[in-house]
């Protein structure tokens, strides 16, 4: 669901001047594998040995708790949510980049 929200707000994400990607602690064959069944349009990274989700604390067994985390243009973290909201997952994203004065693309630039 999360992924799918991301996907189908897409347009409104990529109006922003942002990368944006999933991540999981799924091997990589598995999350390609996924990325192309749900035909996702951003990447999904796999964190295998899970020490990108212990680096910013959201590791949990063997898997990683669900978050968005926001790093601002000088590599810092500007905004951790923690309450994502599976289905609208990418509306809440949208909201967040504008919530934190996120610069947005030239307008012909958002459309590739």
């Amino acid at each position: 669901m999360q992924c799918k929200s991301l996907r189908e707000s897409g347009k409104d994400l990529k109006k922003f001047d942002v990368a944006y990607f999933g991540a999981s602690c799924d091997p990589l064959a598995k999350n390609k594998q996924f990325a192309e069944k749900l035909e996702l349009d951003y990447p999904l990274l796999s964190d295998t040995d899970r020490k990108v989700a212990a680096a910013y604390g959201i590791q949990r067994g063997t898997r990683s708790k669900r978050v968005a985390i926001f790093v601002d243009a000088d590599g810092k973290i500007a905004h951790i949510e923690t309450k994502v909201n599976l289905r609208a997952h990418g509306k809440q994203m949208v909201e967040q980049l504008e919530k934190l004065n996120v610069a947005k693309k030239p307008a012909d630039a958002s459309e590739k």
